[in-house]
């Protein structure tokens, strides 16, 4: 500790001088108290010993200037050195501990030198721990300004790496990059999930702290139909676990890729959501994966073909007034749905089975398609389908 001590009569700003032209041993007494604290192993680890005793240096250096009344630049050091630390994602109670370290540095220096002066010590001693409270609350401030800019940049670079691999536009030599960016392995387990967009609400909001729980990584961009996520999963045994949550948490259609692993397949993993996606029919609220179900998906891939389909076989029964169309298009999807029982059919839409007996031998008139033909049943049934995912606009 200095030896120095002021003569009586002395002022607070006097002491300051005189320690002030102590900085350099006093700079070298602190980053030793730093180094041997309880968050030496951060300091140590993070910052070079040059930018530690340079942040030290230049933070006394302005607080004895403060206490000497001879501010230099305000609190600019403390704003820097909260910036500095920020940038090397140095914890925040690290920083604090250091300016508390600084406040009894000076503080017992201080006290040291003005023993002729003990009745000054209590305003001295305001003084300084104002002088740290400052520092500490506009290097606080700082560090949080910059961990909010850092996060930005990180977050708008995850969103451009994403794209990159769910367009198919990423080099393979960029791979290494951006995985470290998206935190994925380079191989594993993947899924691309896409989420029909419809109304105010965002599809599957909240879904990324969920997945989480599951030990599952996911990053999600939206487009202007669609929310697409690219999901990293532990291991493929929780993939049906995956699947039934996102059933669960669905608010519309939700098409799910099969699994592939490498980042790089997520193009055509995106191709085969979009299609998983399309193959449920509008308005219902699920999730289906890739391959789940034969005919939806061959009517996704090729949609034109689906609903020309649609035209050549129902064109007479979609051509009828809204009413009798609706009654005769719920009956003849009701018969499929439920194995072609007249019986099961009548009880599920609550009409006696000769009424739906009656409207089906009306839909074989306008179609020109006997129900008892299999041949005849499958175009029907493919007609039908091929209605309810792409619907005439206003149905």
């Amino acid at each position: 500790m200095s030896t120095i001590t002021a003569p009586a009569g002395a002022s607070p700003a006097e002491f300051a001088r005189l320690l002030m032209a102590d900085l350099e041993p006093l700079t070298d007494e602190l980053v030793r108290r730093i180094l041997t604290g309880e968050h030496a192993y951060a300091e140590s680890t993070l910052l070079s010993a040059e930018e530690l005793r340079e942040a030290v240096h230049t933070n006394l250096d302005s607080v004895l200037r403060q206490l000497a009344g001879e501010p230099d630049h305000g609190l600019h050091a403390a704003r820097a050195t909260g910036r500095l630390k920020a940038e090397y994602g140095f914890p925040l109670a690290a920083l604090l501990h250091a300016y508390r370290l600084a406040g009894r540095l000076v503080w017992d220096h201080m006290r040291a030198a003005c023993i002729e002066n003990p009745e000054l010590l209590p305003d001295i001693g305001a003084d300084v721990w104002r002088i740290i409270d400052d520092y500490s609350t506009a290097a606080t401030e700082e560090y949080g300004r910059a961990v909010a800019e850092r996060t930005g940049r990180d977050a708008e670079l995850r969103r451009v790496e994403l794209r990159a691999l769910l367009d198919g536009v990423l080099e393979p030599g960029r791979l290494h990059a951006a995985a470290q960016t998206l935190q994925l392995p380079a191989s594993g387990v993947f899924l691309v999930v896409c989420a029909e967009s419809g109304g105010d609400a965002e599809p599957l909001a909240g879904i990324e702290r969920r997945l989480r729980d599951k030990n599952v990584v996911s990053y999600w961009t939206s487009e202007v139909h669609t929310r697409v996520g690219l999901l990293s999963l532990s291991t493929e045994h929780i993939l049906p676990q995956v699947l039934d949550l996102l059933r669960r948490e669905a608010g519309g259609r939700v098409g799910v890729s099969e699994r592939f692993a490498a980042p790089l397949e997520a193009r055509a993993a995106v191709r085969q959501a979009e299609l998983a996606m399309t193959g449920i029919a509008p308005g219902e609220t699920t999730a289906a994966a890739y391959g789940q179900a034969a005919l939806p998906l061959a009517l996704a891939h090729t949609p034109d073909a689906a609903r020309e389909l649609r035209d050549a076989v129902l064109g007479p029964v979609l051509a009828l007034p809204d009413p009798d169309r609706d009654a005769l298009i719920t009956t003849v999807r009701a018969w499929f749905d439920c194995g072609g029982s007249l019986a099961a059919t009548a009880e599920r839409l609550h009409y006696h089975r000769n009424t739906i007996n009656h409207r089906l031998r009306r839909v074989e008139q306008l179609t020109g398609r006997d129900r008892s033909d299999p041949r005849a049943a499958a175009e029907l049934y493919v007609a039908v389908l091929a209605d309810r995912l792409f619907p005439l606009p206003g149905d």
